[in-house]
């Protein structure tokens, strides 16, 4: 399927897995540390071949790649994965057991230092990483067998559902403000139940971060209330400003950071400098994807005067046609859009573009609302041949 279908489908474009590039980059530099042999004119080769498969080849079974469904919807769900984590918890007990007892008999001294900080840091990230995923899940369990307070709640959003996009729309607070909520990686059966009832129940009836789910149903999804007025850090044009500097600090300082290690560790000599180039090369590339987020964001929002175009939905939501102001019509799809851009989509059937319509990613919003989402426009090349001949005739 290619990337305009999928905007058609209403589905997020599917992407390489770039990040096995990194794994195998990791692994092969370890294995040189040592120098080059036999092994590695055999290995390395296959394993680049077996990497470019993972990375580019698109259907491939969960358990090779790794992609399992990020999608909670039940605690059905959420108690297998406590398990799993339960049961490898002592197998990583362990390796951290065995790697401590190698570090003291007998103690490192010199340069062996270093690699046996580099080896413990390792480990002890995979223990935290899994630790910290174990009291997740185990705290959404805790908070799914607690009591759950029922909100007044309108879904802005028609039916048939769509699985993908998050569903909105307004709520009423107990003190009988009204806010909006947002839910993500919503059953479909779970977000009908809600349109039909009107009620949204949720673990705590205060704006921020929450659970929602029906009285004794077993599915969930993970919710987002917000006040009156207000909106989230992803949806708020104030906020992404903020968040850009952030993250532009934060990448200079993981920068600064890796190149004072690599450094200090050359001073050292041995084989440490030529691995750890590798993990902080990924560390940078990653904070600069994290970054290039909100980036992206806030140059779309640059992108000049506000301009209504005239937009609807065809019932499956985020997706819909829009018609710009030269007569061309393309597929959109919203991502992450907030309540008020959708009520706007519904109510008045139209959208406004911070700039000119364009194909590819715009920004689009309210002009006196601090709310925005990020919506990809498709063009089929037969609109533009209709365009142009439209224009070709217009002086007769």
């Amino acid at each position: 399927m290619d990337p305009e279908s999928e905007v058609e489908a209403g589905e997020d474009p599917w992407r390489p897995r770039w990040w096995l590039f990194g794994v195998f980059a990791v692994i092969a530099a370890v294995h040189l540390a040592g120098g080059w042999d036999r092994t590695a004119t055999i290995g390395l080769p296959l394993g680049l071949a077996a990497t470019l498969v993972l990375v580019f080849v698109r259907r491939l079974p969960p358990w090779v790649t790794g992609d399992w469904n990020p999608k909670p919807w039940s605690r059905a769900w959420l108690r297998a994965r406590r398990n799993r984590l339960t049961f490898a918890l002592p197998f990583l007990a362990l390796g951290v057991a065995a790697v401590v007892a190698g570090l003291a008999d007998p103690p490192p001294h010199g340069v062996d230092v270093l690699y046996a900080v580099f080896v413990g840091a390792c480990f002890a990230g995979l223990v935290a990483f899994v630790l910290a995923r174990w009291a997740r899940t185990v705290r959404t369990l805790r908070l799914l067998a607690g009591s759950r307070t029922a909100l007044r709640a309108d879904v802005l959003q028609l039916d048939p559902f769509d699985d993908v996009a998050p569903v909105c729309g307004t709520v009423t607070f107990p003190d009988g403000s009204r806010g909006s909520f947002t839910l993500r990686d919503c059953p479909v059966a779970l977000a009908i139940a809600i349109e039909r009832t009107g009620a949204l129940c949720v673990t705590s009836p205060r704006p921020g971060k929450v659970l929602a789910g029906l009285v004794g149903s077993d599915e969930f999804a993970r919710a987002t209330l917000t006040a009156e007025h207000s909106a989230p850090a992803w949806n708020s044009r104030a906020a992404v400003t903020k968040h850009l500097r952030l993250r532009t600090l934060a990448l200079v300082a993981v920068t600064l950071s890796g190149v004072a290690l690599e450094i200090t560790v050359a001073i050292t000599g041995g084989a440490l400098p030529w691995v750890l180039p590798v993990p902080v090369l990924i560390a940078v590339l990653a904070t600069a994807h994290w970054r290039s987020r909100v980036a992206t964001a806030v140059r779309l929002l640059a992108g000049g005067p506000w301009t209504a175009v005239a937009a609807a939905t065809d019932g499956t939501r985020p997706a819909g046609w829009a018609y710009f102001p030269t007569g061309i019509r393309a597929r959109f799809h919203l991502s992450q859009c907030p309540p008020a851009i959708a009520a706007e989509l519904h109510g008045r059937r139209r959208l406004w573009i911070a700039g000119e319509p364009r194909e590819g990613e715009v920004a689009v919003g309210l002009p006196d609302a601090d709310a925005f989402a990020v919506a990809v426009f498709a063009v089929k090349a037969r609109e533009h041949r209709r365009a142009r001949g439209r224009r070709r005739r217009s002086p007769d």
